[in-house]
């Protein structure tokens, strides 16, 4: 092999890699991409739709010397990923590694954030640095705690921001005699500021939430959330309805970041879709015996603006994994469709109609069971009518439709598969306001 062989191996040995020689053939799914000119590695990239990037890549060489240097390779590689945060991770640290040399970033130490907690700190408070202002002679101490590096500043004080938003802590750089402004909103509790010099035992409390801090960093998210649904169990037993209410909205908030982002340990699969597939199988098996295997799952959601602008958007996931390539709009056509129950069911009538799109294994509508009911009598006329069922809200839940009276498949925040639903219904609600909104822009430009 070549001169990269030696510095790939440990990266690489934990990932599945596709080979294509025709971008044509690579699928609309995220992951991340490499050109290869032989055993020599040209650039590496992450996209949420590769086929569409590379065909993006190859346009853009016929008008740039950079771009056509990146596509004169004879081999692309890709691997897929189940979140784009995922790919924007794994595109950092196979940059930071193999350096490619049509990547740049790599070059600049300015291109990589941390997030730094230094636990020799009597109140350690986390904070951003980049590798060239990281601690000359630290970076191997055990007291200094490095996460990283992130791929842009916003991703990094996003991860952080939702873990402060659970556990507070503290990002003053200087400790004052008097409580911060974030100690009023329960940011930073216990503050520093006034407690310094105070009892031990605030210093006790602030150093246990700065570890659970360090241990979601970490990846290791579920034993956090488990002590703390212990507290919260425990404050409703003594009737601290208050504290439990706070600690269960907190939980909520954050098992739907880490959800919808996918932020876990370093050394995480960059693609676990096939487990949280397999999971959503296993739990609706319980109430649909005959349940095939769901190779294409199909969402639908409705948006509209003043009753002006009426669409429905259908996102697809193939094999667990959103399928962008795959994703459609539909323009509502009947003026007398008021409701999102209307919409939605000429929405899937037309979908049904088209015998060219592969058939759906499972389609699921973005609501409970009015919005069932609404769209059973449709779908029954069917010859063979795909499985349905819904996905309510506060809290979630699946609706498995029944002969009489609907199935709730009641899931915590951490069930794997229904993870993989909500996924695909934040996407169907997003594509869907995207479309509303370029027709009202369309509308009502002069």
């Amino acid at each position: 092999m070549g001169s990269n062989s030696q510095s790939i191996i440990p990266v690489m040995s934990r990932l599945v890699w596709q080979i294509s020689k025709d971008f044509r053939n690579t699928p609309s799914t995220c992951g991340v991409y490499q050109y290869w000119a032989g055993d020599s590695l040209l650039y590496i990239g992450k996209a949420v739709n590769i086929k569409a990037r590379l065909s993006s890549h190859t346009q853009n060489a016929k008008l740039d010397a950079k771009e056509a240097a990146i596509v004169a390779g004879d081999t692309i590689r890709y691997t897929l990923c189940d979140t784009e945060f995922k790919a924007l991770i794994l595109e950092s640290e196979l940059i930071r590694t193999l350096k490619p040399p049509h990547n740049r970033t790599w070059k600049d130490d300015k291109s990589y954030l941390y997030i730094v907690i230094d636990l020799s700190d009597p109140f350690p408070r986390p904070y951003f640095a980049r590798a060239h202002d990281l601690p000359a002679g630290r970076q191997d101490s055990e007291k200094l705690k490095l996460f990283g590096p992130f791929p842009n500043a916003k991703i990094a004080e996003e991860v952080l921001s939702a873990i402060r938003r659970l556990i507070p802590f503290c990002m003053a750089k200087k400790i004052g005699k008097r409580p911060c402004f974030y100690s009023r909103i329960g940011l930073c509790s216990p503050c520093p500021s006034g407690h310094y010099k105070g009892p031990s035992l605030v210093k006790k409390q602030y150093h246990h939430q700065i570890l659970q801090v360090i241990r979601i960093l970490e990846g290791k998210v579920k034993p956090v959330i488990k002590d703390l649904t212990l507290q919260m169990k425990h404050a409703s037993e003594i009737q601290d309805f208050e504290t439990a209410l706070s600690l269960r909205t907190k939980i909520e908030h954050f098992n739907h970041f880490i959800t919808t982002h996918s932020f876990t340990d370093r050394h995480f699969s960059y693609n676990n879709s096939a487990e949280k597939l397999a999971v959503l199988e296993n739990t609706l098996r319980s109430t649909i015996h005959d349940l095939p295997s769901l190779h294409r799952i199909e969402c639908y959601d409705a948006s509209n603006s003043a009753m002006f602008d009426s669409v429905v958007s259908m996102t697809v996931m193939t094999n667990g994994l959103l399928d962008k390539g795959q994703y459609r709009r539909f323009k509502i056509k009947n003026p007398l469709a008021i409701s999102d129950f209307d919409r939605l069911g000429e929405a899937i009538t037309r979908r049904l109609k088209n015998k060219a799109w592969s058939r759906p294994d499972l389609i699921v509508i973005d609501g409970g069971i009015p919005q069932l009911r609404r769209l059973q009598p449709i779908l029954d006329q069917q010859q063979n009518p795909p499985l349905y069922l819904g996905l309510a809200k506060h809290p979630d839940r699946i609706i498995v439709p029944a002969p009489v009276v609907p199935n709730l498949l009641a899931a915590s925040s951490e069930h794997l598969g229904l993870q993989l639903l909500q996924q695909l219904c934040d996407e169907a609600h997003r594509f869907a306001n995207s479309y509303r909104q370029i027709l009202e822009k369309k509308r009502t430009r002069i």
